[in-house]
């Protein structure tokens, strides 16, 4: 991205997206910390409520037990009971569950019944019929509480499942916005990620400048994805002498020439989107010269041979190639896979090789492998003119058109038999 105002933007919006996904996420952790408090207060509550229950009827068996000073113990069941009354309603007030706020208005009038149950015992006690307080106290009283229990947890439980579900949302909102805002930041560093062959922004004037890669070190070296060999290691380009094209001798990698001060060449993007077209709807194996010949003139290359393995599965042979004649191919033959040449080499570690023209020709070349599922399916090697192997969109045109390419060539049967009785 060369504009510096575009730049300043996304930064801008970036960090702005950080902040607010992070205001959210601090909000929502708080909603889930309440949440969590109100479930543990609530539950210690009802805990609470229950034990004062217990005691109350602990209280009320010392009406019926010999000794006992009763008006005292009747005193002390008042008091009990109005500390049980008044619990309830601060518990319904806590509650946010509709289930619980019913359970409890349940509890509430059944605490009233054990109230009224409570004056009946009192006054049999007083009359002196213990036999019938003490059927009231054991069987009635005891069942009512029971129930009154059972309530209280029946509330406990709904208000804890509907507060676990409210932590659960929230987590999920902060899951979101942590993907979000990760999305975000991945998308701008990508953006401003900078890229070999960009112009320098000129920053004090505010405007791009048009400044040629390498224009004051020479030729800059080919991308990073792409290795850089002699033009003689690339097969199909050792014989000088024969009217096809081909490169100079062996030798080791010379020094790219400097070169004028000119922008990159680059190939027609819709001639290129058209031929990719176009290999898509091939169904024959018989119309591939006839769009390797355009690959050629949209990439001004010399030559392109599309390899493939041969019987034995250890060798590359020329299978499809347009602008060489049958007597090179003849003579050029099939090239080991552990060969040390660029076609073996791309064939080996499935990355392009680039093949840098040097002062004796003026020919560089282009080797990518052909890459299919799960394996490496041929080599497309292509002879350039005039340095054009340099230019990093060619280059990148070049592996878009071997991606398409993979679709439709594989490699011999016998090849695929050999190397799984191999494996």
């Amino acid at each position: 991205m060369r504009r510096l105002w575009l730049r300043v933007v996304l930064v801008v919006v970036m960090v702005g997206a950080v902040v607010a996904a992070s205001l959210q996420i601090f909000r929502a952790e708080q909603r889930i910390t309440d949440h969590r408090r109100a479930e543990q207060a609530f539950a210690s509550d009802v805990w609470a409520l229950t034990v004062a229950l217990g005691d109350l009827r602990g209280a009320q068996h010392a009406y019926i037990s010999t000794g006992q000073d009763i008006n005292s113990w009747m005193v002390d069941v008042s008091r009990r009971f109005e500390g049980v009354t008044a619990q309830l309603p601060g518990l319904s007030g806590q509650a946010t569950a509709s289930a619980a706020i019913s359970a409890l208005d349940e509890a509430a009038v059944m605490v009233a019944s054990l109230q009224r149950m409570d004056v009946q015992i009192r006054e049999h006690v007083l009359a002196e019929r213990p036999l019938i307080a003490s059927d009231l106290i054991f069987t009635d009283t005891s069942e009512l509480t029971t129930e009154i229990v059972d309530q209280l947890e029946r509330a406990r439980t709904a208000e804890r499942t509907t507060l676990l579900a409210a932590t659960t949302a929230e987590q999920r909102t902060e899951l979101n916005l942590l993907a979000g805002g990760g999305a975000a930041i991945l998308l701008v560093v990508l953006l401003l990620l900078p890229r070999a062959g960009d112009a320098r922004v000129d920053e004090d004037e505010g405007v791009d400048s048009a400044e040629t890669v390498g224009a004051d070190a020479g030729v800059d070296a080919p991308a990073a994805s792409a290795d850089t060999t002699s033009a003689s290691e690339l097969p199909g380009l050792q014989q000088a002498a024969d009217p096809a094209p081909a490169a100079s001798a062996a030798a080791p990698t010379p020094e790219p020439p400097p070169e004028a001060e000119e922008s990159d060449p680059a190939p027609d993007l819709q001639r290129a989107a058209d031929l990719c077209t176009d290999l898509v709807r091939s169904n024959s194996s018989a119309d591939l010269p006839a769009l390797l010949a355009r690959a050629a003139q949209m990439l001004n290359a010399r030559g392109i041979i599309v390899w493939v393995l041969d019987g034995t599965g250890n060798a590359l042979r020329p299978a499809i190639r347009h602008g060489y004649s049958s007597a090179a191919i003849a003579r050029i033959g099939a090239v080991p896979c552990d060969g040390d040449n660029a076609t073996a080499a791309a064939w080996r570690d499935g990355r392009m090789h680039v093949v840098a023209s040097n002062g004796d020709g003026p020919h560089g070349a282009i080797v990518a492998p052909l890459v299919s599922p799960g394996r490496c399916s041929g080599v497309l090697s292509l002879e350039m003119n005039d340095g054009w192997e340099r230019s990093e969109a060619v280059q990148s045109t070049v592996e878009i058109v071997a991606a398409q390419l993979a679709t439709l060539v594989s490699a011999d049967p016998a090849a695929q038999t050999a190397r799984r009785a191999r494996a």
